[in-house]
């Protein structure tokens, strides 16, 4: 039972003795119905008070607008109260039943708290579930946020090797080309030095038949 419903028990039980309190006020005479008329006057003041308090808490309560028109409501019960206090303490019984239609009345005002206590109960179900909804759906996106998170570090892991092996080929793609460079230099050298041992062979041929001529010519003269 939270404050709303303790404020608003010790207004039903305020109604019910008012509720009595009035239906008897007719029956008393002199100094008695003074005093019965005074005390039904405190009843209304304390259930004012009690309206009040139940107005301040319902400004931070879940059913606000529920509560505030079962506040309404007792603002209106209040005011009949008075007028019947009014009129109680000014007719007899008999005249006071008739004319005010207060014998048909409820003897208190428990069956309507109740059903007021259901109705707000059904209501603090509906909220409670709602709640529970809302929980679930915050762990629910936690959970999804969690795994965001994972992913987000893995796609950096990831990012992080991929660069990595980006930086790899770059070194690789570099040696290659420095080793082609220097094959191809070899090349060039190689084939230098295929035309200069052609050239020096072909010298050598050349010197050869060069002498190989003069000899034929001395022997012959």
């Amino acid at each position: 039972m939270d404050s709303f419903d303790r404020v608003n028990e010790n207004y039903q039980k305020v109604c019910n003795a008012l509720t009595r309190r009035i239906k008897q006020l007719p029956n008393y005479t002199g100094e008695s119905k003074k005093r019965a008329i005074r005390d039904a006057e405190q009843d209304i003041n304390d259930g004012l008070q009690y309206i009040n308090e139940m107005d301040r808490i319902s400004q931070s309560h879940p059913q606000r607008i529920k509560i505030q028109q079962q506040i309404r409501q007792y603002q209106t019960d209040m005011q009949r109260f008075q007028r019947d206090v009014l009129k109680a303490s000014t007719t007899s019984s008999n005249d006071f039943n008739r004319d005010a239609g207060f014998s048909n009345a409820p003897e208190d005002y428990q069956s309507q708290y109740d059903q007021q206590r259901q109705h707000l109960l059904g209501g603090y179900e509906v909220v409670n579930e709602s709640s529970d909804r809302l929980v679930r759906i915050q762990q629910t996106s936690a959970q999804n946020e969690q795994i965001g998170e994972g992913i987000l570090v893995q796609l950096g892991e990831q990012g992080n090797q991929i660069r990595s092996m980006k930086n790899k080929l770059d070194e690789t793609d570099d040696n290659v080309k420095t080793a082609r460079k220097v094959i191809g230099s070899m090349a060039r050298r190689v084939a230098t030095n295929k035309i200069i041992l052609l050239f020096i062979i072909f010298l050598l041929l050349a010197i050869i038949t060069l002498i190989i001529c003069l000899k034929w010519l001395r022997t012959k003269k």
